[in-house]
């Protein structure tokens, strides 16, 4: 039997998915107010949310709505201040790092490893940082993260039956859709899916590689038609659904030409879009780019996961197309990363490069599951860990927006 299904593995796994979402939120709301101002684009989308509440129409919808519903959600809830702005976010942090910890832990089939992703991926500074800002990056993290670990369960789970795997690929399709509906970004994940969904339906029955196999069959018994049927439909049905409450509270009309005009408005806002030549970094440079991005709460992946998540990233790379946590991994972390060499967006910033820098955070305990669990008596995933943990704690005076003289308490940054 699949050890996921034994009740002593789900017990604790699913204990260590509630303490790793109450504990990352409770970090995330810590002076969670702090900045009292708007920190680079809260401005545009909390002004957005509030025009929604308002019942204003909306002057500069340079984005999908699902992420200034959201926004609006917590400052109806909450109230017009920085703590309702940025509630949503702190939530969706926690969702999106219980969503890795447990997509690691399907992957691994290793708690040690799940819980070392989960750590690593909350000390990467990113993480942090988008968790505690009313920016829409960090709903489109959540969503794309849970409709990943959907897919990969309908792949690896023995025993489901068609029908759940069924369920689980219009869940995960409906996932990446809402993902797409907070920033277009969301497509990469979906280009993802289809490109590893496509692989196995074309891989042979008979094969030399057990693991291939194995899940190759598992997405066969959900069917081909299902699966294409739920990746063209359901996602673009979950997007344009996120427009009815959105163009409701702005009184337009629910109408494809009206849907289709702010889409249009989309595209040719990201296509104008011209920023200062000082904020915005090419994308190749971003992987190892190690000075703070000022204007977001000092925004730096963390110096030690840059180095070590990239080692990872290329020992996924040897073994791609022949184990799926490795390919998934390599995958996720390239299609975030190279659809800006593609994309006609003339401006591009550093914090772009967040979907990408998440999936780091898993490719390091990838590449350590085929090495020994403890070097000279002391457990490799924590040594691996440690230092992720030195660099957060050296940053964290800036990245939290701490007051003086703690902001400056391990040296004043630059």
């Amino acid at each position: 039997m699949n050890p996921i299904w034994q009740p002593g593995f789900k017990m604790r796994t699913s204990l260590a998915a509630v303490l790793v979402g109450l504990f990352s939120w409770a970090l995330f709301l810590s002076g969670i107010a702090r900045p009292s101002y708007y920190v680079l684009d809260e401005e545009l989308y909390v002004e957005n949310a509030k025009a929604l509440l308002a019942g204003v129409q909306d002057t500069c919808p340079a984005g999908p709505p699902l992420g200034r519903l959201l926004i609006a959600g917590g400052i109806a809830v909450v109230g017009d201040y920085p703590f309702g702005w940025r509630l949503p976010s702190s939530v969706f942090g926690a969702l999106t790092l219980v969503g890795i910890f447990l997509l690691a832990n399907l992957l691994l089939e290793d708690l040690a490893l799940a819980l070392t992703a989960a750590a690593l991926t909350f000390l990467n500074n990113f993480l942090f940082i988008f968790s505690r800002t009313a920016m829409t990056d960090i709903f489109l993290m959540a969503f794309a993260v849970w409709g990943i670990l959907a897919f990969t369960a309908a792949l690896k789970m023995k025993s489901l039956g068609a029908w759940k795997r069924r369920g689980l690929l219009a869940a995960s399709a409906l996932s990446i859709g809402l993902a797409c509906a907070c920033k277009w970004n969301g497509v990469d994940e979906l280009c993802v899916i289809a490109a590893i969904g496509g692989f196995l339906f074309l891989w042979p029955r008979k094969t030399k590689n057990p693991e291939i196999a194995l899940y190759a069959g598992h997405l066969r018994e959900a069917g081909a038609l299902w699966f294409s049927a739920a990746y063209l439909l359901l996602p673009p049905l979950a997007y344009v659904s996120t427009y009815w409450p959105y163009n409701r509270m702005h009184h337009l009309p629910f109408s494809y030409d009206q849907v289709m005009a702010m889409n249009v408005y989309i595209w040719k806002n990201h296509l104008t879009i011209f920023g200062s030549r000082l904020a915005t970094l090419s994308w190749y440079r971003w992987p190892f780019h190690m000075q703070p991005f000022r204007p977001l709460s000092y925004l730096v992946l963390n110096w030690y996961i840059i180095w070590a998540g990239f080692a990872a990233f290329v020992y996924c790379l040897r073994r791609f197309a022949r184990s799926l946590p490795e390919t998934l991994i390599a995958l996720l972390y390239l299609a975030n990363l190279l659809q800006w060499a593609a994309t006609p967006q003339k401006t591009l910033y550093y914090y772009y490069y967040f979907p990408a820098a998440m999936f780091l955070g898993i490719a390091i305990p990838v590449a350590l599951r085929r090495l020994p669990a403890q070097i000279f008596g002391t457990r490799l995933n924590i040594v691996t860990v440690l230092p992720a943990a030195i660099v957060f704690a050296y940053c964290l005076g800036r990245i939290a927006n701490l007051p003086t003289p703690f902001d400056c308490a391990l040296g004043c940054w630059p």
